[in-house]
């Protein structure tokens, strides 16, 4: 049986927890992206048995967080430093400093579930690298949800339009983390989780509803909003994939 998603009780800690929290984006971002985080914990319920999960959400944590406020799961947070995590500590979960571009490895099959959303296209390195990390953490048999931008979506197709510098510069991130180094299609996620060594993995296009902060650029991606109805211009990406048995 999948855990029932109940979109009262997201709305109500999502607010509590998650715009009145303390991350490294701005307030303003969290209503913004609202949609994502909602995408993601529906994902999340269809997978999830009802009783209670050990996650790892690797980056900001704010999906660890919901799993423990939603349904006390026992979650974890990993990330390269920053304020947020003194105040999921506070907030009940266990937090870990881990670089995955380094050859760190603090856990081994220990999660049911790792959340890995937004993170590997700010990476400076082969993801499947960082995938084989994750999978030793993960339980035989363990999922990984992860949720990156499109290759091919529209923001980029009008980037190079008008000929704007689309991605970071490649470095290794030191205390803080990078800008965008990297966007994958499908076929480039799906060799990485498979180089990985990760099975039933099941890629598909997602458009999460947000429009830029720009209004030149705001305007321009809802003139252009009828070409998501072509799955290859959606903005995002989201994979489910398993550690072996």
């Amino acid at each position: 049986m999948a855990r029932i998603y109940d979109a009262k009780q997201f709305d109500s800690v999502y607010v509590e927890f998650i715009c009145k929290g303390v991350f490294n984006e701005i307030a303003e971002y969290y209503p913004r992206y609202r949609s994502r985080y909602e995408t993601l914990i529906k994902r999340y319920c269809d997978l999830a048995p009802p009783t209670p999960l050990k996650v790892l959400d690797i980056g900001g944590g704010q999906l660890g967080l919901l799993c423990k406020k939603l349904w006390n799961d026992d979650a974890y947070v990993a990330d390269i430093g920053g304020i947020h995590l003194d105040y999921l500590q506070e907030k009940g979960l266990k937090t870990v400093k881990w670089n995955l571009c380094l050859n760190e490895q603090p856990f081994k099959e220990e999660f049911d579930l790792i959340f890995f959303s937004e993170v590997i296209e700010h990476l400076p390195m082969p993801v499947h690298m960082a995938l084989e990390r994750l999978k030793i953490a993960l339980k035989p048999g363990g999922t990984i949800i992860c949720s990156t931008p499109n290759l091919y979506r529209l923001r980029n197709v009008i980037y190079m339009i008008l000929g704007k510098q689309i991605y970071d510069y490649f470095r290794i991130p030191e205390e803080q983390g990078l800008g965008h180094v990297i966007e994958y299609s499908i076929a480039h996620l799906q060799w990485q989780f498979e180089k990985a060594g990760l099975e039933n993995c099941h890629i598909e296009y997602c458009q999460m509803l947000h429009s830029p902060n720009n209004p030149i650029f705001s305007m321009m991606y809802w003139m252009g909003s009828p070409l998501f109805l072509i799955p290859r211009f959606r903005d995002n990406l989201v994979a489910i994939a398993q550690r072996p048995q």
